[in-house]
């Protein structure tokens, strides 16, 4: 990411929706999960309508996006909603650069941080991973029949009754 590019990110406005949604509609696992253009722009809407929904730029163009929950997305913490960074710009840390934005403002109030990733997203898994998540759960046929949703999650903070 040398020269004059960087990555930024920042919070998303509506503006961003076309360029968010060609990322989320072009890449796994919205692909085989069957994501609409219709679903794309409501998962967008609602989190820009809560104001946690963040995108990355690199050369003034949105690569990456990422939408979540700090209250109401999931009983017990903040919840990732749905994270993609453009194929042709992974690899660059961009990804754990969303993923950090979405974890500091959920860590402000919240002590976990939970998100799903598909049974077959084996990328995703690692990254999650590698980001200190772990397997807490698993929905079979989620959303398509075969396939099992993994619920990640990441503490922070010690556990109170």
């Amino acid at each position: 990411m040398g020269g004059g590019n960087r990555v930024r990110i920042r919070g998303a406005s509506e503006q961003d929706i076309v360029s968010i949604c060609r990322i989320m509609l072009s890449t796994d696992p919205y692909v085989t999960l069957g994501y609409t253009e219709d679903l794309c722009y409501d998962v967008v809407l609602s989190g820009l309508e809560e104001g946690w929904v963040g995108v990355a730029e690199y050369g003034g163009r949105v690569v990456g996006f990422i939408v979540f929950r700090v209250f109401d997305g999931f009983p017990l913490g903040g919840y990732i909603r749905a994270v993609a960074v453009d194929e042709r710009f992974r690899g660059m840390g961009i990804g754990r650069a969303l993923m950090s934005y979405a974890e500091e403002r959920i860590f402000r109030y919240r002590r976990n941080v939970f998100l799903l990733v598909s049974s077959f997203n084996y990328g995703a898994i690692r990254f999650y991973r590698t980001l200190g998540y772990e397997p807490v759960g698993e929905i079979r046929d989620a959303i398509v029949d075969g396939l099992s949703e993994y619920i990640f999650r990441k503490r922070r903070g010690p556990n109170h009754a």
